[in-house]
């Protein structure tokens, strides 16, 4: 069982789960991950999340964003696809899509009957979900939330994206407004058992309420939420992470760093997003062992799930007591980013990973 195992155990083991570095894979076998998310107003969130997939290891990492965020979030590095399908209400662009009298009705309408709401689906269907699911078929791996904002249209196309994502069958990640969404419509996620939710204690805390689940930020209460939702994967962050899912538990209390910036959360949720790749390609056979395999154990696909949300734990983790002892309180999100390769090698790298 994971829940027995030490830390280094489990290092050991999950590198079962790193897709090794091989010739003969081309671009895009290491994973290919978008992010949903970025407004106006929140343009850093997903660049970190995406940002930090790619540091992990993933070969490609793009970003579904407002098409007014997107000029900001592309001069933030080349190395990120980002794509500016989404919009805002306030978006000159919608009123090209349907009739005013629709958007006067919806922005009178409270939040929680929007998002609940088919009116816009006619125009999200038509004008904007085409654009977005031509590019279903290049992903991996989603990651929904980072950045997002409340706005009712955002949230209502992140509804239809969820619900095709689904579908599709694909690896989910919920975070920030994303979680919120959840709180007024559980049923979006309720029993998919490929989604993973990285709530904080604050959005640990909503999403209790939202389900009459009494909250006393305990690993019990992880597990009661994951059991409520069908099972999912709950990664509940705080002083120390807890991992949940199903009959699996873990938590990771490695040291990190003693500051609170904001964007930490994104670049663990962009962490996860690579290792929740790695870990179903290990599942589906794509490389075989070679003799690497450092356990000889194997695991389940429940068991790699939860190791793969340790193991970007414990990542970030690294890379963040790296960041905070050369900037201490000086340290941002990007000063962690520096050091996600080293908190890699320190962590995982075992010689033969290339061959």
């Amino acid at each position: 069982m994971l829940h027995r195992k030490s830390h280094q155990e489990l290092f050991l083991l999950a590198r079962n789960i790193v897709q090794p570095l091989r010739l003969s894979f081309h671009k895009g076998q290491a994973g290919k991950v978008a992010v949903f998310g970025g407004c106006e107003d929140y343009t850093g969130a997903p660049f970190f999340a995406a940002h930090s997939a790619a540091l992990v290891g993933a070969d490609l990492s793009h970003v579904f964003c407002e098409r007014q965020a997107a000029h900001v979030i592309k001069s933030y590095s080349p190395d990120l696809m980002v794509h500016p399908y989404l919009y805002e209400l306030l978006n000159p662009q919608v009123h090209e899509f349907a009739p005013k009298d629709l958007w006067d009705t919806v922005r009178r309408r409270p939040l929680n009957k929007t998002v609940l709401c088919l009116d816009l689906d006619r125009v999200i269907d038509e004008h904007i979900l085409p654009t977005i699911m031509r590019m279903f078929d290049r992903i991996d791996v989603f990651v929904v939330g980072p950045g997002l904002g409340r706005d009712p249209l955002m949230l209502r196309t992140l509804v239809r994206v969820i619900q095709e994502i689904k579908v599709a069958n694909k690896p989910l990640i919920f975070d920030a407004d994303s979680l919120f969404l959840l709180g007024l419509h559980k049923e979006l996620v309720k029993g998919y058992s490929k989604a993973v939710l990285t709530p904080n204690v604050v959005e640990f805390g909503r999403l209790c309420s939202a389900l009459d689940i009494e909250n006393h930020d305990s690993v019990e209460t992880a597990k009661k939420l994951s059991a409520n939702l069908g099972g999912v994967c709950v990664v509940k962050k705080g002083e120390n992470e807890v991992i949940v899912k199903g009959q699996h538990t873990l938590a990771n209390d490695m040291d990190g760093s003693l500051r609170r910036v904001g964007g930490q959360g994104d670049t663990l949720t962009g962490a996860i997003a690579t290792m929740l790749v790695w870990a179903q390609h290990y599942n589906e056979g794509l490389w075989t062992d070679d003799g690497d395999n450092a356990s000889g154990e194997v695991l389940s696909a429940e068991e790699s799930v939860v190791l793969a949300c340790y193991v970007a734990c414990g990542l970030v983790r690294r890379a963040s007591n790296k960041a905070f002892a050369k900037y201490n309180r000086a340290m941002q999100t990007s000063d962690v980013h520096e050091f996600l390769g080293e908190a890699y090698n320190d962590l995982l790298e075992k010689g033969p990973l290339m061959a």
